[in-house]
């Protein structure tokens, strides 16, 4: 099975912290510096699992990503993230709502515990939400 990550606001990260590899032979991880607006659902249209470090996700672009399963918010994405709609498709939703970005250990912190989270999603889901 092949898995497409997307975050959106990596830049919202500090110099030198890196989300670790997942455990998955066959993925795409596609980090953006800040994306917004209209640009969220032309990138992610054809994503497994959003990740998003502050950036808001709304219901239109919720609406045109066809296959996401997942997605991880952490921060201050957490109070912006439209929970209603993430439920009305049937999206899992992982709330890192107490992370820290501010220093690059605690950075790290967060990107390894993001890592874990889709690697547990990926050893427990097909995808699309169905467990295996």
């Amino acid at each position: 099975m092949a898995i497409k990550v997307v975050v959106l606001d990596g830049a919202c990260l500090p110099a030198g912290v890196e989300f670790p590899p997942l455990a998955v032979e066959k993925y795409g991880w596609e980090q953006y510096p800040q994306l917004c607006g209209d640009d969220i659902a032309e990138r992610c249209w054809r994503a497994d699992i959003i990740v998003t470090l502050g950036t808001a996700i709304d219901r239109t672009a919720l609406e045109k990503m066809v296959k996401v399963g997942l997605v991880i918010c952490a921060g201050s994405a957490c109070a912006q993230m439209d929970q209603a709609a993430v439920a009305a498709r049937g999206i899992e939703l992982l709330a890192f709502a107490d992370a820290e970005l501010a220093t690059a250990a605690a950075a790290q912190d967060l990107c390894d515990r993001v890592s874990a989270a889709i690697n547990h999603y990926i050893r427990t889901c097909d995808g699309s939400g169905d467990e295996i």
